[in-house]
């Protein structure tokens, strides 16, 4: 054979390699899975658009409709491309095509979604895009917020390492009760006399759940670490009564329902299957039905370590959505049977009054959760001999601008305009004076109430007993209908 002719077949051979590459590629790509979440996907829709054929009404809107539903049936399967900002390409709307937007300050167009989630941003093939994902599909979890909501390099700084604190969100949060369960841990050993008076046992980061020997060994130490000091953390354990944990900043952040099941458009998504928010979004618009997913669900017997669930919980989880409430289920549903609460907790939501730095931490570590407390009655019906702190807004540096840009339900700002600061020193954005009044607007809706003040009432207390807890003695509505008014 010429050596022509040998050039000639392995060039061929050559020609057939490839062509039996590109074959085979194109024959993968036509069998991608993708292909099938994203038909999946029109069918839905097509089948939503038919499910409301019946409520329609006169033959233009019928043909509109019909249109709809005939052009989702002619689409086809194509892969998804999101170019960002800086330039680089993500391709995870190929799969998930139906989800949700995050929220209007993280958008997906501008940031992505690796940014928050990790994976690998080209890759269609479920495997090879998932991997190295933070939290492994839970970004919000402690151990990865630094990677996920604290930012990195692509995005710059977001929730860490800036250079006002309160912006830190995720290095405050190593701080927090809610965090750690510092509060539990020492002011349960103080009560049994192992700490007194009640010490910080814990550093920033650590959680009551790794402390060792948090009970001196006693008997009751194994239900103490398994009933209390891991149960409802934000750092991982169980939800009490549900196999699901709880996500770090997405436990308060993405609202779930008592099922922890999705209810988005994302088909990937399997709606039966427990551990997912109710969509893919961020909020702080946050009601109490998502505060008691672990709060108020029983009562603890410190004695023997025994956690009671309340009679009621099944009733208390299946309380219905904020806006299909009323006064009378959020009466029986706020707090256990048997605590003591004023007529503004039940109105209002668990944070209209808990402050940022009481529930995300401020920097410093305390024994308890009184010690953490910043907010009293005080602080917004004012005292017997003075009226709430006034906080003029005179700059746009103010945090109260943060408030309005992430909540849709926000008062309108203007500058001048005059809010609340706590007797801590910490601003409370949604309390205004408005023509020498005091009003909360609620975070969730906006309604707004009167705040009725102190001075120039007929309270008598001493100025030395107007605690929380010295006002809940004379304003307990805990025991009267709500038609009553709390009177």
């Amino acid at each position: 054979m010429t050596k022509r002719l040998r050039l000639i077949v392995l060039l061929g051979l050559a020609i057939i390699f490839c062509l039996t590459m590109v074959f085979l590629a194109l024959n993968s790509f036509s069998a991608s899975p993708w292909q099938d979440w994203q038909t999946k996907y029109f069918q839905a829709q097509i089948e939503e658009l038919q499910g409301t054929m019946s409520t329609v009404q006169g033959e233009e809107q019928v043909k509109k409709l019909e249109q709809e539903i005939k052009a989702w049936q002619d689409k086809k399967p194509a892969l998804q491309v999101i170019r960002l900002s800086n330039g680089r390409i993500e391709r995870c709307t190929t799969c998930h095509l139906g989800i949700e937007e995050i929220s209007a300050s993280h958008p997906s167009d501008s940031i992505g979604c690796t940014v928050c989630h990790g994976g690998n941003a080209l890759s269609v093939d479920e495997q090879t895009a998932h991997e190295g994902m933070y939290g492994g599909g839970h970004p919000g979890q402690l151990e990865v917020a630094r990677l996920s909501c604290g930012g990195n390099s692509e995005v710059g700084q977001c929730h860490s390492g800036n250079r006002q604190e309160a912006d830190n969100q995720v290095d405050l949060l190593t701080t927090a009760l809610m965090a750690s369960k510092g509060g539990e841990l020492s002011m349960t050993r103080y009560m049994h006399g192992l700490d007194i008076p009640p010490r910080v046992l814990l550093d920033p980061g650590e959680t009551a759940a790794d402390f060792p020997a948090p009970f001196n060994q006693r008997g009751e130490e194994p239900k103490f670490q398994q009933n209390c000091l891991a149960v409802c953390h934000l750092t991982g354990g169980e939800l009490l009564g549900q196999e699901v944990q709880a996500n770090g900043c997405e436990s308060c952040h993405v609202l779930s329902n008592p099922q922890h099941t999705y209810e988005g458009k994302d088909v990937t998504i399997p709606r039966s299957k427990s551990g997912y928010g109710m969509s893919h979004s961020l909020t702080v618009q946050i009601p109490y039905t998502q505060c008691n997913q672990c709060h108020n669900q029983g009562n603890y017997k410190v004695d023997t370590m025994d956690f009671i669930p309340r009679a009621d919980l099944d009733r208390v989880k299946s309380s219905p959505p904020p806006d299909k409430e009323s006064l009378e289920t959020r009466w029986q549903n706020v707090y256990s049977p048997g605590l003591v609460f004023t007529k503004c907790e039940v109105n209002l939501d668990c944070v209209d009054c808990h402050t940022r730095q009481e529930t995300m931490g401020d920097g410093e570590m305390y024994s308890s959760e009184w010690k953490a407390l910043k907010i009293q009655c005080r602080d917004c019906h004012g005292s017997t001999v003075s009226k709430p702190i006034e906080w003029e807004i005179t700059d746009k540096s103010d945090m109260a601008w943060v408030e309005a840009r992430i909540n849709p339900a926000f008062p309108s700002l203007e500058m001048g305009d005059v809010i609340l600061k706590t007797a801590k020193g910490e601003e409370l954005a949604y309390v205004r004076q408005e023509d020498g009044k005091w009003f909360s607007y609620r975070k969730t809706n906006g309604e707004k109430y009167l705040i009725p003040q102190v001075i120039d009432s007929q309270c008598r207390q001493d100025l030395d007993k107007q605690s929380s807890d010295d006002c809940h003695k004379c304003h307990d509505v805990s025991k009267d209908k709500p038609s009553s008014g709390g009177e």
